[in-house]
């Protein structure tokens, strides 16, 4: 029967091919998308695990762009008992680079970090930037009157820079004294600098007490004493007009896993229309094959197949499809993943379950696009289907 069955289907090849070519184009997007979300949850995660402190910003805000803390708020963090250093940051998406304007993206935005270098020391583990060093040194406290910036090798190839050179952010020149290298697409566009010539970009004068977060370090780096200084710290400022949160990296994980989550319900959404439709072709192709091979079923019947036979037989012919389409779209979604990945600023990640279960799909899809059309072929009288020959 098996045999029978893929003669069946290769006898009709243009039809077969379409309603195969239809799953397929289902599995490898199911493939390419969840792909694309779980490589970019990976860098994510990756990311986030650099950070072994705390970050404060403005209550409510979704990220330090969004943020305005009084830079004043340092020294009461650090009086908080477990603090080592509290380092505030002011964080901005560069006007222009080298003349050229930049856009606030995650892959390909470059912004602005400026720090107070002298608390930045006192950091236990050092900051994200500072452990990144690949050559030259960090932003000193000498440089809050001069303009000096350290940069990422991904802007130093963009732009052409290297140290020694400067590059000219907003209507300012600066000397590049270093380049770091986090390993991060999230963390590597950004250009350091002292806090002061950061202000100095911003124009703001009026909000020279003003920064976007900070960067808190306690002395003890465990989970329970991170709990603790967390809690501590947002208590010290409950009564503020500016309230805090201080979210490790534990709560920056869950923030983003929630909108991965999202994200993936959004892509299942999406991939289940294609699914759908996949499923339709082979519906279609099948019951039209049942269509014009009506007396063949009535001759099969009459020489002794019972209508488990028959079933069987379209269920086959149908599966054949779904295990086909859903192969040649496993592949091409692997690699269709892996082409894209030469041209993306992550690594988009492709694991064996999700293929194992894309293709399992595609058998299922061929499987039940057959059931309508195997009932009716079982359901065929003999005599009648011989008649319509």
């Amino acid at each position: 029967m098996l045999r029978f069955a893929l003669l069946n289907i290769l006898t009709r090849p243009l039809r077969s091919f379409l309603a195969l070519v239809g799953v397929a184009i289902a599995i490898a997007g199911v493939v390419g998308l969840i792909s694309v979300s779980s490589g970019l949850k990976s860098t994510m995660t990756d990311t986030l695990g650099k950070v072994h402190g705390l970050v404060l910003i403005e209550q409510n805000s979704v990220d330090p762009l969004f943020s305005r803390l009084p830079l004043s708020y340092a020294a009461r963090v650090e009086s908080i008992p477990g603090v080592a250093a509290c380092v505030p940051e002011l964080w901005m998406v560069a006007p222009n680079v080298e003349g050229q304007k930049t856009v606030l993206g995650l892959f390909t935005g470059i912004g602005i970090l400026g720090l107070d270098p002298e608390r930045h020391t006192h950091l236990p583990a050092g900051h994200v930037y500072s452990r990144s060093m690949k050559r030259g040194r960090n932003i000193e406290a000498g440089d809050a009157g001069t303009r000096r910036a350290v940069i990422s090798e991904r802007i130093a190839e963009r732009y052409h820079k290297d140290i020694g050179s400067t590059i000219r952010v907003g209507e300012l020149e600066f000397e590049i004294v270093g380049v770091y290298s986090t390993g991060s697409v999230f963390l590597d566009g950004t250009i350091v600098m002292h806090l002061e010539q950061a202000w100095n970009i911003a124009g703001a004068k009026k909000e020279r007490d003003m920064v976007s977060s900070f960067y808190v370090e306690p002395k003890a780096t465990t989970p329970e004493e991170l709990s603790r200084i967390e809690k501590a710290i947002e208590k010290e400022f409950a009564n503020d007009s500016r309230k805090v949160d201080a979210l490790s990296t534990q709560e920056w994980q869950s923030e983003f896993g929630n909108i991965i989550g999202n994200l993936d319900v959004f892509l299942i959404v999406v991939s289940s229309i294609a699914v759908f439709v996949g499923a339709i072709g082979i519906l279609n192709t099948m019951f039209m094959s049942v269509t014009e091979r009506v007396p063949e079923f009535g001759i099969l019947k009459a020489n002794g197949w019972s209508r488990g036979d028959i079933t069987r037989l379209v269920l086959v012919e149908s599966a054949y499809l779904g295990i086909a389409g859903g192969l040649f779209g496993c592949g091409v979604g692997v690699a269709g993943v892996q082409i894209a990945a030469r041209f993306m600023p992550f690594h988009p990640t492709t694991p064996l379950p999700l293929v194992a279960t894309a293709f399992g799909v595609g058998a299922l899809l061929g499987i039940l696009g057959g059931v309508f059309p195997a009932r009716r072929a079982a359901g065929l009288s003999p005599v009648e289907a011989i008649r319509a020959a």
